[in-house]
């Protein structure tokens, strides 16, 4: 059995212009704000594994620097190993419902890098039509096995064609949901150009993962997106540990009973891997904190 992992998305929204620009040398970010944004579950399929740095998307904007460039997301080997066996099948891209933001992009994945992304396994176009006014999601041409040994680079390409290309979202605090890469500058860091920090907006789809241990049916977790507390209920509860997305522990615990109550307000936005373990074995579940 697959796992499920449900993400709040956006639908709608008005835009209100250029709100804010920041430079370092020759480089100068400029962003729209969006508003009237209205909220869905149902635009990504609730089967198998999304995987996305953002978990609050109640500020979106669409980033341009005035030329082409590349932007995305590293996920760590350290993350990465749990999901040995299993591929990226497919991406999530936000479609703004704007005709002014219909274009043709390059999704690049990337195996190996710390700092740059090293080794091109799967690129392919693909066209926003600037009419759907939320997440658009496609299937890779070229599907991406997992080896759990290596980072993972999911990015994305444009030709500056039009002036605000790049979604994203106000800082997560990760660094990883942040890269930037332009043609004679190299990869970095969003937050080491721009005094006001951004995060991107963008999903993968990670096949073929397995449950291990019970069912995943014995096991619930809710509410799931939250903003405070987790309630987990199973037979015969003992363990819980929260893992984030770069695979540290931020939370390991005995417990006892049939339901625990797990705090996330101090949390930053983001996935969890919450692993409980019961009387009847071992079950994995991932928790979108807002």
């Amino acid at each position: 059995m697959k796992k499920n992992v449900f993400f709040f998305l956006l639908c709608t929204f008005a835009m209100t212009g250029m709100v804010s620009a920041q430079n370092r040398g020759d480089i100068q970010l400029k962003a729209t704000e969006m508003n009237n944004v209205t909220i869905s579950q149902d635009r990504l399929p609730s089967d198998g594994s999304w995987f996305s740095y953002v978990g609050d998307y109640s500020s979106p904007q669409i980033i341009g620097i005035g030329m082409p460039f590349n932007w995305g997301y590293m996920f760590p080997a350290e993350l990465m190993n749990e999901y040995k066996g299993c591929s990226f099948t497919q991406f999530g891209f936000f479609d703004a419902g704007e005709d002014q933001f219909a274009t043709t992009y390059t999704v690049n994945i990337y195996v190996g890098g710390d700092a740059a992304p090293e080794t091109l396994v799967s690129t392919q176009q693909f066209e926003i039509t600037g009419t759907v006014g939320g997440v658009v999601t496609f299937t890779l041409d070229t599907p991406v096995e997992i080896d759990g040994s290596q980072n993972i680079w999911l990015t994305f390409y444009h030709d500056g064609s039009i002036q605000y290309p790049a979604p994203a979202v106000a800082d997560v605090g990760n660094p990883n949901s942040r890269w930037l890469g332009i043609d004679g500058y190299g990869w970095m860091d969003v937050a080491s150009v721009s005094s006001v920090a951004y995060s991107w907006l963008a999903w993968i789809y990670v096949d073929g993962y397995d449950w291990i241990g019970e069912s995943n049916e014995s096991v619930s977790v809710y509410p799931n997106p939250t903003t405070n507390n987790v309630n987990i209920v199973a037979p015969g509860i003992n363990h819980v540990t929260v893992t984030n997305i770069l695979g540290q522990v931020v939370y390991d615990s005995h417990a006892e009973g049939n339901m625990t109550t797990l705090d996330m307000s101090s949390y930053q936005a983001g996935v969890y891997t919450v692993r409980v373990k019961t009387e009847n074995g071992e079950s994995v579940k991932l928790i979108s904190k807002q």
